[in-house]
């Protein structure tokens, strides 16, 4: 139940920073890497796929060492 409520709790919070993004960077950003470019999309949707790539990888890695420690 306290495992179950610290999720949610996180989730929530990951929201509200989600949320404040959202609107407190709003104008459009190019981002660029030596010839290559992306569209020009609002600023917030580049550091919400960061967090979300982020994140992504922090579970894969968590599984991958959580699976050497006990020996699957």
């Amino acid at each position: 139940m306290l495992i179950r409520s610290a999720k949610l709790l996180c989730a929530f919070l990951l929201l509200i920073v989600a949320w404040l993004l959202a609107f407190g960077n709003h104008q459009s950003t190019v981002l660029s890497f030596m010839a290559w470019q992306t569209p020009a999309l609002p600023l917030f949707v580049w550091l919400l796929a960061t967090l979300f790539v982020g994140v992504l990888i922090g579970l894969i890695l968590g599984r991958l060492v959580g699976r050497k420690r006990t020996g699957r």
